[in-house]
């Protein structure tokens, strides 16, 4: 029986303990509650929660067991194969015997999400609260000048007394009260929401890697003291746009180079950097089959790094029954073979490094013969159509996704480890089965390989 709007007001209005208007709080726990019961339901075992403490914390060891799960043995489409993203091939030797062999390959690539971190560098301890902005164990720092490398205690705000400390500051503040500072917050808030799962592309949007942090320079001239933030000035305009309508105009033949003024001195300058703000995770790598179904992605604290790559690609494919894959297909894959040649890496022997064609083409030098002739796909027969003019897998598979992804941004964008972790996880799982339903429909015969035996 449904209690109309006016009954509602009534029982409100005696004091009636329960509400009638779903917070998000109870939506996201109704969902992990279904989340957790359907995951625990398919591998026949029972959810045991606390009864005591409060909300937010009874779900918080089953989120973090079901994470550690994944880490551990990955993806549940970890072995996941069809005719989209495994090719069975021809091979034909010098005296003419003909073989066959399996191309599966492996695409990656980083997507900037983000969530609140340590504000110390590649620290992967947890914040208690996303206001915060050291961990546990960093926590002094918050009693420290927010100036790099700069140890002494604060005087006022989040810098020391040092006056050069303090002025940079005051600049930082000044910026968030202009109206610069405000469009730019109306740009990043005008991000994707995702009507379907499966996701129409939404509009391209680029966050600040280091949003919160600011450059300044300091100028070693006539005065010591004067610092600025770093700008390039108005995006797409011209400096004559922005001078008076009645400043004299000036042609370039009519400058004197002798009097021009300088624009740095003579004895450099120097860059200070300081974190006025929290720090954000770098980014989400994901790695997709090229039929489309994501088999995991990792957070990347620092940076994109080649090297961080290449220990994902590892841990992820050596979970037990995984297979290695054929090819990774990477947009610097070339500076990964280098890297694993300098190493003597032998994990990665028999894993070809391909550059995708998008990337080959548009942003690599055609002058770097290394990565012409070792990470060209176009020198590997079975990734291409047996014409040799159109290409079998789609090797930008793994940026499509994370248009996809990046849909999420809003959501999960002040999550904390690990509920960011469970809710992009879940999200993954049900996109695969979405995905699979569609390849099983297209006749893509969607299987799972029986687990790999060492």
């Amino acid at each position: 029986m449904m209690l109309v709007g006016w009954w509602a007001d009534v029982l409100e209005a005696a004091g009636w303990r329960f509400r009638f208007k779903l917070t998000t709080k109870q939506v996201w726990d109704g969902w992990t509650i279904f989340c957790l019961l359907e995951d625990h339901t398919a591998r026949h075992i029972h959810l045991e929660l606390p009864h005591s403490g409060a909300q937010k914390d009874r779900l918080q060891d089953a989120m973090q067991e079901h994470n550690e799960r994944f880490v551990r043995y990955g993806q549940p489409e970890l072995l996941h194969a069809c005719d989209r993203c495994m090719r069975v091939f021809k091979k034909i030797d010098a005296d003419g015997d003909i073989t066959y062999g399996i191309c599966q390959p492996i695409v990656t690539d980083g997507i900037t999400l983000g969530r609140p971190c340590c504000s110390v560098f590649r620290c992967t301890d947890p914040l208690i609260t996303n206001q915060q902005w050291f961990c546990h164990q960093h926590s002094h720092k918050n009693h420290e000048c927010a100036v790099v490398n700069c140890e002494a205690p604060v005087s006022n705000g989040k810098a020391c007394s040092n006056p050069l400390h303090q002025q940079m500051q005051q600049l930082r503040d000044e910026k968030g009260r202009s109206a610069f500072s405000l469009s730019e917050r109306l740009q990043r808030a005008q991000v994707s929401h995702l009507n379907d799962s499966m996701g129409t592309e939404p509009k391209a949007f680029e966050d600040d890697l280091e949003e919160n942090v600011e450059w300044f320079e300091q100028e070693n001239d006539t005065n010591p003291g004067c610092i600025g933030i770093q700008d390039d000035g108005p995006s797409g305009d011209t400096a004559a746009e922005h001078m008076p309508a009645d400043a004299p105009s000036t042609t370039p033949q009519e400058i004197d180079k002798g009097t021009a003024c300088d624009v740095k001195s003579p004895l450099g300058n120097r860059k200070l950097k300081a974190q006025l703000g929290r720090c954000q995770t770098h980014n989400e790598q994901t790695m997709v089959r090229c039929c489309g179904v994501i088999i995991a992605t990792s957070t990347f604290y620092g940076a994109e790094a080649v090297s961080n790559v290449l220990q994902m690609t590892k841990h992820v494919f050596s979970v037990p029954g995984a297979y290695k894959p054929n090819h990774l297909i990477y947009d610097t894959a070339c500076d990964a073979k280098h890297q694993v040649k300098a190493q003597g890496d032998a994990w990665f022997n028999e894993v070809g490094m391909r550059v995708d064609v998008w990337h080959l083409l548009n942003k690599h030098k055609t002058t770097c013969m290394y990565c012409q002739i070792n990470c060209n796909p176009a020198d590997y027969p079975e990734l291409m159509m047996e014409d040799g003019r159109r290409w079998y897998f789609n090797t930008s598979v793994a940026e499509q996704i994370n248009v996809w992804l990046g849909g999420y941004l809003s959501i999960c964008r002040e999550m904390l480890p690990v509920k960011y972790n469970f809710f992009l996880q879940e999200m993954i799982c049900r996109r695969n089965i979405l995905t699979i339903e569609r390849l099983c429909t297209e006749g893509h015969n969607p299987r799972h390989l029986p687990p790999y035996v060492t």
